[in-house]
């Protein structure tokens, strides 16, 4: 009878244990000076590329940087930003992006955004995928994404 008392309290502690580690985690996550708002990723079908946005908000005194991300939904993930050379527009992957002390940076189309680059499966309208955003101060901020449609833009649908 003991032993049984000793191995439930013992089972309790531990799950109490675990509990107040995620919640302490919950916590720490929500107090970040970094926000990231509106998450969203354009649909895109198996063994395409397609690209996640958002916005980051920084409400700390101090710069941060986001130099990577990491998502189970594609076969790579990149920062990439577009480019205008002359007449030729261009898409290249980028280091690091930094977020000034109080300011906000869109990630959105035609602009700085996240690439995912070969997706694993199809990612329908609707549906809902993740991903990590590594920042150096911050470390990482999991984010869930909204599988949506283009905007409209320019009176065009792209």
């Amino acid at each position: 009878m003991k032993y049984k008392i000793f191995v439930a309290a013992a089972i309790f502690f531990l799950l109490l244990t675990n509990l107040s580690i995620v919640y302490s985690q919950e916590i720490e996550n929500s107090k970040s000076k970094i926000q990231i708002h509106d998450p969203w990723i354009r649909p895109a079908a198996q063994g395409s590329n397609t690209a996640l946005f958002f916005v980051v908000e920084n409400k700390s005194d101090k710069p941060d940087t986001i130099y990577s991300a990491k998502s189970s939904l594609s076969e790579v993930v990149e920062i990439h930003e577009m480019f205008k050379k002359g007449d030729m527009m261009g898409m290249r992957q980028v280091e690091f992006v930094v977020v000034l002390p109080n300011s906000k940076v869109e990630f959105k189309p035609r602009d700085i955004h996240v690439m995912l680059i070969k997706t694993k499966k199809d990612l329908k309208i609707g549906d809902e995928g993740e991903a990590v955003l590594l920042f150096k101060n911050a470390g990482a901020i999991k984010v869930k994404a909204e599988i949506r449609d283009m905007p409209k833009m320019n009176g065009m649908k792209h």
